[in-house]
This record gives structure tokens, C-alpha cells and sequence, in this order.
């Protein structure tokens, strides 16, 4: 499936704009901002939620870079953000189930429970993001 496809599957949550570089710029600040904020934070709780807020600013990134971005307001607007990357940065599906379940992680630890997060966990998800940063910036530039 194309990216196309996909944004036509999902036409309720998608729309399509004129990519915009400094929107890009400022989602890809936004990105390494969270990243520096997660190396630094104590609790593997926030150092979860900012690799997160990294890798959904990447995904809004590339997303917009494609001509899209996820509607105001989508009820699953994260959920589809991270699910764009397969069709943006072409993660495989394995890599996309990683980032929706730091995804849900992160939802348990703010809204549910503190202390849910293993450092071990943590990690993995700044390893992520920061691979995921690298892989946008390598997209962009071969466009």
C-alpha cells in the first residue's frame, strides 16, 4: 500500500497541505528538544514520555513532508501518526508495533499509574527515537 492508499483509508483523520519547511524545521526542533529533555529527565516514566513526544514529532515531520498532517482534533491522532511512518519513513511493521506500544506505555504512566516505566524500557525508547531521528534526517535529505 502506498501512502496515497493509506491516506485515502483514513481520509477522516488526514489532511493534505503543501509540505511546509519551517514547519518541518520546527517539528524536527521539537524532535531533538525531547530527545535532550529524555537524556536528562530522572524517572524512566519521563524519559519514556519525551522519547514519545520525539518520535511523534517525526512522524508529524516526515507526514508533513509528504503533504499530510493528522486533523485537529482525530481521535487517534497518535495512533496515526506512528502508523504513517510505515508509509513515510517505510518502517516495517514490527518497528511501528515498538513505537504504539511506548505508545500505550506512555498513556498508562500519565493518566494511570507512576513507576510503570523499567529503565530498561526507557532506553530502548530514547534508542528509538533517536534511530527514528537519524532516519528522518537521511529521508529528507535523499528527497
Amino acid at each position: 500500500m502506498t501512502l496515497s492508499d493509506w491516506a485515502k483509508l483514513h481520509r477522516d483523520d488526514l489532511v493534505a497541505e503543501p509540505p511546509d519547511s519551517n514547519l518541518i524545521a520546527e517539528l524536527r526542533a521539537v524532535a531533538d528538544r525531547e530527545i535532550r529533555d529524555a537524556e536528562t529527565v530522572e524517572s524512566d516514566d519521563g524519559r519514556l514520555g519525551h522519547a514519545h513526544t520525539a518520535c511523534l514529532a517525526i512522524a508529524a515531520a516526515a507526514l508533513a513532508a509528504s503533504g499530510y498532517r493528522v486533523r485537529h482534533g482525530s481521535l487517534a491522532h497518535h495512533w496515526r501518526l506512528i502508523e504513517s511512518l510505515e508509509y513515510t519513513l517505510g518502517l516495517a511493521p514490527a518497528e511501528v508495533k515498538e513505537l504504539q506500544d511506548y505508545r500505550k506505555k506512555r498513556s498508562l504512566s500519565v493518566y494511570e499509574r507512576a513507576g510503570i516505566v523499567t529503565s530498561t524500557e526507557a532506553e530502548a525508547a530514547l534508542g528509538a527515537a533517536r534511530r527514528l531521528r537519524d532516519r528522518l534526517s537521511g529521508w529528507l535529505e535523499s528527497r
